[in-house]
């Protein structure tokens, strides 16, 4: 990346996340850099839009979301909104990505086996949804070796002991830093010290709160 699309990838970045874009760390894809480059270039919209859309959709970023964030790129070359034709692809991408069967779609890490943030996304909105989410929490563990294969390895430890100590059902998902969580009605975390420092974070009364606190560990 050179360092104008640099400059202009975090001046985007910080105008989304001023905007309400909740996940800071799930928010640059290779789709953003086309994105920048077809809109300063002035060819390659439609594309580019499309392929954002698709991005988001994938990430588990709902379509008013993810049509925030193109505004935010369009603020930054003058345009109060984005045109038309770029709102039209970037719908197109989202829906075409969005509705594609569920296998294809991001929700399962393949290190771990545990759910992807963006599946954890999901399970929080419908939890939110339900009106349930004040019996919920997450349980989440952090592991603290510095070597990166040793932490490799102590992040598998660590999912399978999530396995053994939530296996009713519960939502087990691989964070960010050598972190993983469980989402559950039962905080359980006696087992679970020895592997990590442990967290019992209750879920705040909105989803909004709930995905920025989600991202203090992604």
């Amino acid at each position: 990346m050179d360092d104008d699309t640099q400059d202009l990838c975090a001046l985007w970045r910080e105008g989304s996340l001023a905007t309400g874009w909740a996940m800071p760390d799930d928010w640059w894809t290779p789709a953003v850099e086309q994105a920048i480059k077809a809109v300063n270039r002035g060819h390659g919209l439609t594309r580019a839009c499309m392929a954002l859309g698709d991005a988001r959709a994938r990430a588990g970023v709902g379509i008013a979301e993810g049509m925030t964030d193109l505004a935010a790129l369009f603020r930054l070359f003058g345009s109060a909104n984005p045109p038309l034709a770029a709102l039209r692809s970037f719908a197109t991408g989202w829906a075409e990505a969005g509705f594609a069967p569920i296998g294809e779609l991001r929700c399962e890490d393949p290190l771990t086996g545990l759910v992807s943030v963006a599946y954890l996304r999901t399970r929080l909105a419908e939890i939110y949804r339900e009106g349930t989410a004040r019996r919920h929490c997450l349980v989440v563990v952090t592991v603290t070796v510095a070597d990166t294969w040793e932490r490799v390895a102590a992040l598998l430890h660590v999912a399978a002991l999530l396995r053994e100590v939530f296996p009713l059902g519960d939502t087990l998902v691989r964070l960010g830093h050598g972190r993983a969580a469980a989402l559950t009605t039962r905080p359980r975390t006696r087992r679970l010290r020895d592997a990590g420092v442990v967290e019992v974070v209750a879920l705040p009364d909105r989803y909004r709160d709930a995905l920025a606190t989600l991202s203090l560990w992604t």
